[in-house]
């Protein structure tokens, strides 16, 4: 069994076409072909079949796909700890955040980790966090931000901060007279909310849970900027990531802080306990450590 092997059938199953396995592995498509029979044959198992709409996996090959992404991720991890032995942090990190904060994190996070280290190279992924988890699972991405919990035992996290959630409320809107804003009195009127997807979504509808308050959610929409658009012009009240607030002076809306306590998600860095813990990662999540956390 050769390395070469296992990239060529990881690539073809999460690409599902040898074509483009073949290229992004820089061989021909017949060596390609060739090499994954030879893995096949020494497994004595059919790894791959072809589908109405690409190549996909045997039953046995989703069972070995796995087990190949490891062996990978323990050969690339061996290769970066060896470099790390030269005192110069370089390669590639893949790097996932949810949409309600990749916009306000990704560029201070990144920035500082390439004044520090110039020869790291980036892989930027925004997607909800479940699609975040499924890339982690799949090796297709080495950290992500998401704001936890998250279901299952198989995570690992670095706290980078905690982010208030502001009430927003249309400019002149009666609640914007008073200096905080309690969730009951947020609950009385129609919610402008992220879709399901999105974990902002579900943490205001918990807050409200947790005050056995049941809100009308009349509006959603998969983009913050949409959300106080909508409460802009009166078609309900939302929630909001203090973080986004300088991005987002343009809206006439107004924010105000959740009484008697006001309310928090927290931010962190996560990855799979599978996966082995690069250089380069762990170089970044030092770097994080010290980028101002406003």
């Amino acid at each position: 069994m050769e390395i070469h092997q296992l990239r060529y059938f990881v690539e073809v199953v999460r690409l599902g076409n040898f074509t483009r396995a073949a290229e992004r592995c820089h061989v021909t498509q017949p060596t390609l072909s060739h090499q994954i029979r030879k893995l096949e044959e020494e497994l004595n198992e059919p790894l791959l079949q072809r589908r109405k709409r690409g190549t996909g996996p045997t039953s046995f090959g989703e069972r070995f796909f796995p087990r190949a992404v490891r062996i990978l991720q323990e050969i690339d991890g061996a290769k970066a700890e060896a470099e790390s032995f030269s005192g110069e942090v370089r390669g590639r990190l893949r790097l996932g955040a949810i949409p309600t904060v990749a916009p306000y994190l990704l560029s201070p996070l990144i920035g500082a980790a390439r004044r520090t280290y110039p020869n790291l190279q980036f892989d930027v992924s925004e997607e909800p966090t479940h699609e975040l988890l499924k890339m982690m699972r799949r090796g297709d991405l080495d950290l992500a931000l998401v704001s936890p919990p998250l279901l299952g035992d198989e995570w690992a996290f670095q706290k980078f901060c905690d982010d208030e959630l502001m009430a927003t409320l249309p400019v002149g809107h009666e609640l914007a007279e008073r200096e905080t804003v309690s969730l009951s009195a947020l609950a009385e009127h129609p919610l402008v909310l992220m879709k399901e997807a999105h974990c902002l979504r579900g943490q205001a509808l918990q807050l409200c849970q947790r005050a056995q308050i049941e809100p009308e959610v009349r509006i959603e929409s998969s983009q913050l900027d949409t959300v106080l658009a909508l409460v802009e012009i009166g078609l309900g009240l939302s929630l909001t990531p203090r973080m986004a607030l300088p991005y987002l002076r343009q809206r006439k809306v107004e924010f105000r802080s959740i009484d008697p306590i006001p309310q928090h998600r927290c931010i962190s860095f996560a990855w799979s306990r599978q996966s082995s813990m690069t250089h380069a990662m762990s170089a970044f999540l030092e770097v994080a450590k010290c980028v101002e956390r406003d």
